[in-house]
């Protein structure tokens, strides 16, 4: 795509920046219009905009539909989530006091999360007088060290049918993403006797919402590679070793999609959540501040 606007008329909009990476987020342009409370028309037109100006295709799409992103949108990516996280974070500084006290924050391990690491550090460095300490774990640890009262504030990954997202009071919704079934090519689920899985281990909600998928349909599946790793989960899939479940986000470019094209059951999405264990003023300020500039424009 060759750009024919003016330089003078080449300004990029928050609008703009956030319409595409809620896009990116979720595949699809229905997700950024709820989210920015526009029509999808004006979204598909906020993108067509950001890439005249850019000067290249960031989505791909076919029939209208969003299929992923181009190798130019991957790379567009991080630096538009950079720019719209430290326009939230400037104004976030500017319209509340400064932090002070210690908070202790746990994060997942097993879920790519938007530039959380250099959001907590932009906290740190906004707040001199705030000390955050992040231990980062499986989600099912990360929920045994908050119920135990070692964590003050939390972000963990549920799928979307468990009682935390439904019921809990003191969590807030960050994102949610679909979970899809990967393998480093196509293969039908007819053709295999029992379904070899990497997997991380008991107590995931990836692990749990898969096999009660392959149980429903009445096939067999067994953990073929089991990590608590995220990398080691995504190299033993790109690897052929076995077939993965994983948010779109996760995926590597080896990776394939299986659908119900292939006989595989659908899976419900995953929720990123956030837990508070008080609602002080202080982990208030630094859960708002990540909610904003970590994991969503």
């Amino acid at each position: 795509m060759t750009s024919s606007t003016p330089l003078g008329d080449r300004r990029i909009t928050f609008d703009q920046l956030r319409g595409f990476i809620l896009i990116a987020e979720a595949s699809g342009f229905q997700h950024a219009a709820t989210r920015l409370g526009r029509s999808q028309s004006a979204i598909t037109q906020s993108l067509k905009r950001l890439e005249d100006i850019v000067g290249c295709r960031l989505v791909e799409r076919r029939q209208g539909r969003v299929v992923g992103l181009t190798p130019d949108g991957e790379r567009f990516l991080p630096a538009a989530i950079e720019i719209v996280a430290r326009a939230s974070e400037a104004v976030s500084a500017m319209q509340k006091p400064q932090i002070t006290g210690q908070i202790v924050l746990g994060v997942p391990d097993d879920f790519q999360i938007f530039d959380l690491h250099g959001a907590v550090s932009r906290a740190s460095n906004l707040n001199p007088s705030l000390r955050i300490e992040v231990r980062s774990a499986l989600s099912s640890d990360i929920l045994q060290m908050f119920d135990r009262g070692d964590l003050e504030l939390a972000i963990v990954k549920r799928v979307a049918t468990d009682p935390i997202v439904q019921k809990s009071k003191a969590s807030h919704l960050l994102r949610k993403e679909p979970l899809y079934w990967i393998a480093n090519e196509k293969r039908s689920l007819e053709s295999l006797n029992d379904l070899p899985l990497a997997i991380f281990p008991e107590g995931c909600s990836y692990r749990r919402a898969a096999l009660e998928a392959v149980a429903s349909i009445g096939k067999n599946a067994y953990s073929a590679y089991t990590s608590a790793s995220y990398e080691n989960i995504r190299s033993a899939v790109s690897a052929g070793l076995a077939i993965g479940v994983l948010p779109r986000s996760a995926l590597s470019k080896d990776h394939v999609i299986l659908s119900d094209e292939e006989g595989f059951p659908s899976l419900p999405d995953v929720h990123l959540i956030m837990i508070q264990a008080t609602r002080c003023t202080m982990v208030n300020q630094l859960a708002q501040f990540l909610q904003y500039s970590a994991v969503h424009p």
